[in-house]
């Protein structure tokens, strides 16, 4: 699955970031506003605010990092 670079600047990003953010904070899963109905994917919001993430890190010039894994001790 290849990526494509995006057109958006820094700061279109963030606000994005900051709008998934808003809606992951608050977990409303739905709004309803003058007879209008908004229903919201949280699993799918959250994926997005990672793919958002790694393309604010790709327009600053940052490595791209691997999330951390604690590690587990099952014996």
């Amino acid at each position: 699955m290849g990526e494509t670079m995006s057109c958006r600047s820094e700061a279109e990003i963030k606000d994005a970031i900051a709008n998934l953010e808003q809606i992951l904070d608050s977990a409303t899963k739905m709004v309803t506003q003058d007879g209008e109905t908004v229903q919201f994917d949280l699993d799918g919001a959250s994926s997005r605010l990672r793919d958002l993430k790694s393309e604010l890190a790709a327009v600053q010039g940052k490595p791209n990092r691997r999330p951390m894994f604690n590690r587990i001790d099952l014996s």
